[in-house]
């Protein structure tokens, strides 16, 4: 194996331990400081969209079956160590499911080198050009909620694109059409913030990157 081989793959491992880290993050297990707005480097920002579309999750509703996590699996085919979408767990029996958030204000546009990362307009949808990676891992660690993942077969960041091709056809996302129980949904943004927002249970400040995403807790 070459000198460079070498560096590469263990940079890779050490972006990997990251994200392992931040999954337990993400649902309270360990209390770590996110990068403020402030901090971030301010490289290529994301256009504000005219309409921003996001995820709701209800957890009262939700019984951890993780077919919104299957059905992405089985149609995009992403390895088990880049999850698109994953049912985020504790021991307490608290459960999240997640994707990218495809934030108002992206962390991952912000610091991307190479503008592998944009925002469309129409949609606010926050879509990853594997074309244009190089796999440096800056958006990795830029993203408060560990969404994007380097594949260390592909060489390149993935994450989910909030199946943008099915929604232009007139279809929806798929996680949230499989929901059983309609835990999982989807809409604008604008009627969505009327009902909650992500500041959820040990999560990151929504005001660091403004996610499109609520979560309403279950009701103890």
């Amino acid at each position: 194996m070459s000198q460079n081989k070498r560096v590469i793959l263990s940079r890779r491992s050490v972006i990997k331990r990251a994200v392992l880290l931040g999954t337990a993050v993400a649902i309270g297990l360990i209390p770590m400081k996110v990068l403020r707005a402030e901090e971030i480097v301010k490289g290529n920002v994301a256009p504000n969209a005219k309409k921003q579309i996001g995820f709701s999750y209800d957890e009262g509703k939700c019984i951890k079956c993780e077919q919104c996590v299957r059905i992405c699996q089985e149609t995009y085919k992403w390895e088990d160590e880049t999850p698109w979408r994953k049912l985020l767990k504790n021991e307490k029996g608290d459960a999240l499911s997640m994707s990218c958030n495809h934030c108002a204000d992206p962390a991952c546009a912000k610091v991307c080198p190479v503008v592998a990362y944009t925002k469309r307009a129409s949609d606010g949808i926050v879509i990853h050009d594997s074309t244009r990676c190089v796999g440096c891992g800056y958006c990795l660690y830029a993203c408060p909620y560990h969404a994007p993942h380097l594949s260390e077969t592909l060489g390149c960041v993935s994450k989910c694109h909030f199946c943008y091709a099915l929604q232009d056809a007139g279809s929806g996302p798929l996680c949230v059409g499989i929901c059983p129980t309609q835990a999982l949904t989807y809409g604008d943004m604008s009627e969505l913030s009327k009902k909650g927002d992500l500041n959820y249970k040990g999560l990151p400040d929504p005001k660091i990157t403004n996610p499109s995403m609520i979560a309403i807790p279950k009701q103890k």
